[in-house]
C-alpha cells in the first residue's frame, strides 16, 4: 500500500490545499475502477506522487520489466513513458497494454535502428568481437538488434556475463561510462549526434583501443551519442555547491549523468537503488539526490526524518501522465493509446528483454 497520502502531500507543499479535494476524487474513482474492471497500474519512480500514490506496483525499468511477465489482470494502464509500454506488451502481449499519454516519450528513445545496423557493421569490419547491449530505454525495434537489453541498475552485470571483449553500448553514452569502469573496458567516446563518419570516428578511437590494450584491460565499450535530457544538463557545480553547503550530506547521482558527476559522487545508483541506499542507511539523515524529481519527492514522502537537497530535475515526458488522463485511459480505453509492436519486430525485442532477465538474475 502506498504510502503517499493527500496530508503528506499537502504538507510537503506538493499540492496546494485547494487542490487536495479533486486529487482525493479523482483517486477514489482511479481505485473503485481498478477493482472493478481488473485492471493493472505499473508506475515508474518518477511520476508525479499523486500517480505513484494509486499504482498497483511502483519501480525502475528493470522491476517494471520482470513484473510485466506475471501480471495477472485484463489490461494494463501504464504510467511511465512509450518504450515501457512497448517492453510490457513486448513480454506479455496476450494482454492489452494502455499508454495514458501519448506525449510520454524519452529523449534516449529517440535511435533510428538504420544507424545501429550501419554501426555494427563498422565494428564488424574492423574485426571486433562485440556484443549489442541496448539500454531499455528504446523502443522495441533497435532492441530487436540487439544481443540483451539492460537497465542501469544491472548494465555492469550483464555486460561481464555477455561473453564478448566489446561492448556497442545503445544508446546513452553516460551509462556507457558506467558500464566501463566497473567492467575494466576502455571507455570510445561516441561520435557527436548525427554526425558518424567510419574515418574520423575510427581516428578518434583508435589511440584509446591501443590505450586500453597497453593497460590490459578486458575490452573496449564503444558508446553511443545519446542522453537522457534530464540528467545530462546537471553539471559538476551542482555537486561543488552541495559540498560546500554541506559536506557531511551524501551525494548520490543517476548512473546517466556524465561521467565527470560520477567521478565526483559518493555513489552512482539506478533509482531502484537510491531507494534501497536510502532504506539501507538509516544513521544518513541529509541527501542530495541527483536525478529526476518524481523521486525525490516521493523519498520525502517515505522519509520525514531525513533532509533531500532539491537538486533534482523534472522530466517533461514523466510527467506527461496526470491523474486525469490516467483515469479516462482507465474508464474508455481509447483505441490510439494502445500500444503494440509488429509481431515479428516484438519477438525480436522479447529475446533480448529476456535475457536481460536471464542475465541479470
Amino acid at each position: 500500500m502506498s504510502l503517499i497520502t493527500i496530508d503528506s502531500l499537502v504538507k510537503g507543499r506538493n499540492v496546494h490545499p485547494d487542490e487536495a479535494p479533486r486529487i482525493v476524487a479523482l483517486w477514489d474513482e482511479i481505485r473503485q475502477l481498478k477493482r472493478e474492471r481488473n485492471a493493472f497500474i505499473p508506475a515508474h519512480n518518477y511520476q508525479a506522487a499523486e500517480v505513484q500514490a494509486v499504482a498497483d506496483y511502483c519501480g525502475d525499468s528493470f522491476e517494471l520489466a520482470v513484473k510485466s511477465r506475471a501480471i495477472a489482470s485484463e489490461y494494463v494502464v501504464f504510467c511511465g513513458v512509450r518504450f515501457m509500454a512497448e517492453g510490457c506488451h513486448t513480454l506479455a502481449p496476450e494482454r492489452p497494454v494502455y499508454l495514458p499519454s501519448l506525449d510520454a516519450l524519452c529523449s534516449l528513445a529517440e535511435v533510428d535502428e538504420d544507424d545501429v545496423l550501419e554501426r555494427q557493421e563498422f565494428l564488424r569490419a574492423l574485426g571486433r568481437d562485440f556484443s549489442t547491449m541496448t539500454y531499455v530505454n528504446t523502443y522495441a525495434s533497435v532492441k530487436a538488434l540487439s544481443d540483451s537489453c539492460c537497465t542501469s541498475s544491472n548494465a555492469a552485470t550483464i555486460a561481464a556475463r555477455l561473453g564478448k571483449r566489446d561492448i556497442l553500448f545503445v544508446p546513452d553514452q553516460n551509462l556507457a561510462y558506467q558500464v566501463a569502469i566497473k567492467t575494466k573496458r576502455m571507455y570510445l567516446p561516441p561520435p557527436d549526434p548525427n554526425a558518424f563518419h567510419p574515418k574520423e570516428y575510427r581516428a578518434l578511437i583508435d589511440p584509446l583501443i591501443r590505450e586500453g590494450e597497453r593497460q590490459g584491460l578486458s575490452g573496449c565499450v564503444f558508446a553511443w551519442e545519446g542522453a537522457c535530457h534530464v540528467h545530462h544538463e546537471m553539471s559538476e557545480r551542482d555537486i561543488h555547491v552541495l559540498r560546500a553547503q554541506d559536506p557531511e550530506a551524501v551525494i548520490i547521482v543517476h548512473g546517466e549523468v556524465r561521467p565527470e558527476l560520477q567521478r565526483l559522487a559518493d555513489a552512482v545508483l539506478s533509482t531502484s537503488q537510491m531507494v534501497k541506499y536510502v532504506e539501507a542507511h538509516p544513521e544518513k539523515k541529509r541527501f542530495a539526490v541527483l536525478t529526476e524529481c518524481g523521486l525525490i519527492v516521493r523519498m520525502e514522502l517515505e522519509h520525514p526524518d531525513r533532509q533531500f537537497y532539491k537538486t533534482c530535475r523534472l522530466c517533461q515526458y514523466m510527467k506527461a501522465t496526470t491523474l486525469e488522463n490516467l483515469l479516462e485511459t482507465l474508464r474508455d480505453r481509447p483505441a490510439e493509446r494502445l500500444i503494440t509492436v509488429p509481431e515479428e519486430v516484438r519477438v525480436g525485442a522479447a529475446r533480448a528483454m529476456l535475457r536481460m532477465i536471464e542475465l541479470a538474475s
